[in-house]
């Protein structure tokens, strides 16, 4: 999926079910159970918090994803 615009991921926060501090939570922790994908690795600090910030308000990055990721890394 695409990342979002400054504006639209701005709107998307803000109509988002979730807390701001809970959508910043999420992407960080999206960041660090991704940290050693190629698509996360390669990328600028301000493009990965901003891929990680639509991830989350998007749905790609769910609570449930991010268990299942650290649970993967956490078994290598």
């Amino acid at each position: 999926m695409a990342q979002l615009t400054d504006s639209q991921l701005r709107e998307a926060v803000s109509s988002s079910t979730l807390g701001r501090y809970e959508i910043v939570k999420m992407a960080l922790n999206w960041i660090s159970v991704n940290k050693y994908n190629e698509e996360f690795r390669k990328l600028p600090q301000t493009e990965l918090i901003n891929k990680a910030l639509s991830d989350v308000v998007t749905g790609v990055a769910t609570l449930e994803k991010i268990e299942e990721l650290r649970k993967k890394v956490k078994g290598n």
